[in-house]
């Protein structure tokens, strides 16, 4: 970009931006997106792939991103949740019907097809889901046009969700427009996702923030978490 360009969102962000606004922990939800061995994994699915297309040079920022700080932070947020009894949804493309027939054409014409007990649709070990946690099956990229996520979350009285996963710039991005939409309060954990280009990902963040919600790094949001719990238990004993 020509750096004479005036950058738009600076500007409007002088006059629109959203409010800050409370995480309440009883009704927060955290949403991790396609964090499978399909999609992050350096020996599977897409990467795999595009490694033996020998393109495997344009991975690096991507897998390092991944390996160094989204999966540590997915770490730390999935633990704040479980910890606190809120609620941690994990989402994952998969064909139901094995064939990806039921997927969206870009799905299928990306390759991105798997069954429901194909290694490639598991979630990495490092931050796999426990009990009591929901994985929703998804068939396009939108959490929320792909899966009955939104009846579930208005059934546990969710107002606030925190995203996270990947791709930043595609479900990550379509999630957090869509989430907005449907009125809820949004976080985005932003070093909690992970763009395959740096551009991609900043260029996602620098939009979102302020316009669907608000992004925020993964220590402050498990900050906010925890002084809600704390709030909520000074309330109980007093």
């Amino acid at each position: 970009m020509d750096s004479r360009e005036p950058e738009g969102w600076r500007a409007w962000h002088t006059v629109v931006r959203l409010p800050e606004f409370p995480v309440e922990v009883d009704r927060t939800a955290l949403v991790v997106i396609d964090v499978t061995y399909q999609q992050a994994s350096r020996d599977h699915g897409v990467c795999k792939r595009i490694a033996e297309a020998g393109n495997g040079d344009d991975l690096v920022y991507y897998l390092d991103r991944m390996e160094g700080t989204v999966v540590p932070a997915l770490q730390r947020l999935t633990a704040a949740f479980r910890a606190h009894g809120a609620p941690v949804i994990y989402t994952r493309c998969v064909s139901l019907r094995g064939d990806g027939s039921d997927q969206t054409w870009r799905h299928r014409s990306f390759g991105l097809v798997a069954g429901l007990n194909d290694h490639d649709s598991q979630m990495l070990d490092e931050i796999a889901p426990q009990p009591g946690d929901i994985v929703l099956n998804k068939t396009g990229s939108s959490v929320f046009t792909s899966t009955n996520c939104e009846h579930l979350l208005r059934n546990m009285g969710i107002t606030t969700l925190v995203i996270t996963g990947i791709f930043t710039n595609s479900c990550v991005e379509g999630t957090v427009r869509d989430a907005g939409d449907l009125d809820f309060r949004v976080l985005v954990a932003e070093d909690a996702c992970a763009a395959m280009s740096p551009s991609g990902h900043r260029k996602a963040i620098e939009y979102l923030d302020g316009n669907f919600g608000h992004v925020k790094p993964t220590d402050e949001i498990v900050g906010l978490l925890e002084a809600s719990a704390d709030a909520r238990l000074a309330s109980v004993g007093s």
